[in-house]
């Protein structure tokens, strides 16, 4: 590989990019007027709910309790916990959304007809998950007691769910929502190195290129390396939309979230390249990398609603959107105090959606004009 090309590459797209301000306002300012537009739209209701049950009691009631409130399949016990230590740790992880907490002689109190305070832990940084999930918990216990005729006599609801949300106390939904669409946000500027590539294809400045001995290493290193760059630059600017407009804490390091920020930029911007080699318009280019990456990335990362493990087409999709890692990072830093060796999985996941598509378009590439 020669530094000399690739230098070249790299000083061609930086000029590029400053002098066409539609793609410099894509890939630099676009992202946080996105992020400031989309914080105020969503709210839907939610489904495939992880929750951790922690019984004190260890009662056939208590287990028909739980048997009761996952019956619907909106709420899926996904484990089992046995002090806050290993709630903490599941919450902060994402392993669940919920913690419900059963207390101690559950059974013997409601069949005495004595109130039963029972615990919900919920994690605040997905509010909307957390606050439909809590009024849901609450109408499925009131089904639970009358159905078995808790109660009655008393005139009022004996089990009283008593909520805690961590990382948000107060449920608010700017606060979840904002740091969740960061990764739509930062969507554009693999849209923008979509479009340049198409772009040289359809002006004929790609034929140029192909008389000339640049690899395709330099070329498309040449390409990846400003985007990144002026990534870097769109997603400061959406941070300080976010801490400053909307007031999100950031409890984290801001180190640690612009690494990540560089990890999804490689891995949204490597597949992009991929798909954009085998595409020849802009317009094309611009229909698929919007049906691919921006309008499923709403719907199956987990940014509004959890992630649908029971499905699997939702999971493969998933699987294959570098948003479904980064909404977690993101939530982590800002609201967790998450650091890179707590999200050291996710990190390394991106880190692979970025290589892999990267060494395909490379063996991939052709000098070649249809």
């Amino acid at each position: 590989m020669s530094l000399y090309r690739l230098w070249a590459i790299l000083y061609k797209e930086f000029r590029h990019i400053y002098r066409d301000k539609r793609t410099l306002f894509l890939v630099t300012l676009s992202p946080a007027i996105v992020l400031l537009t989309f914080s105020y739209l969503f709210a839907l209701e939610v489904q495939n709910v992880r929750i951790a049950v922690w019984d004190l009691d260890q009662t056939a009631l208590s287990r028909r309790y739980i048997a009761s409130i996952t019956s619907d399949g909106k709420l899926i016990r996904t484990g089992t916990v046995s002090d806050y230590a290993g709630i903490y740790a599941a919450l902060q992880s994402g392993a669940i959304h919920v913690a419900v907490i059963i207390p101690p002689n559950f059974e013997t109190r409601l069949l005495a007809g004595d109130r039963v305070p029972l615990q919900a832990v919920a994690d605040g940084s997905d509010s909307v998950t957390a606050s439909q999930t809590v009024g849901g918990l609450r109408q499925r216990t009131y089904a639970f007691e009358q159905q078995n005729n808790f109660g009655v006599n008393a005139g009022s609801a004996l089990i009283r769910v008593e909520t805690q949300a961590w990382y948000n106390r107060e449920l608010n939904s700017t606060l979840s929502m904002v740091p969740g669409l960061l990764p739509i946000a930062m969507i554009l500027p693999s849209l923008a190195i979509a479009l340049a590539l198409t772009r040289e294809k359809e002006l004929g400045s790609f034929e140029t290129l192909a008389t000339t001995p640049i690899h395709a290493t330099e070329y498309l290193l040449g390409k990846l390396i400003p985007y990144v760059v002026f990534g870097l630059i769109s997603a400061l600017v959406a941070i300080a939309v976010a801490i400053f407009w909307f007031h999100v804490p950031l409890r984290g390091s801001l180190i640690d979230l612009l690494v990540f920020i560089t990890l999804y930029l490689l891995a949204s911007l490597g597949e992009s390249l991929l798909i954009a080699g085998f595409l020849t318009s802009q317009g094309t280019a611009m229909r698929i990398i919007m049906l691919i990456f921006f309008i499923p990335s709403f719907f199956m990362a987990g940014i509004i609603l959890p992630i649908d493990t029971r499905s699997g087409p939702a999971q493969i999709a998933s699987f294959f959107l570098p948003a479904t890692q980064f909404v977690q990072m993101t939530r982590g830093v800002f609201l967790k105090g998450m650091d890179l060796p707590a999200l050291a999985i996710q990190s390394l996941y991106l880190l692979g959606l970025g290589i892999v598509p990267l060494v395909l378009s490379v063996l991939t590439f052709r000098k070649q004009v249809d």
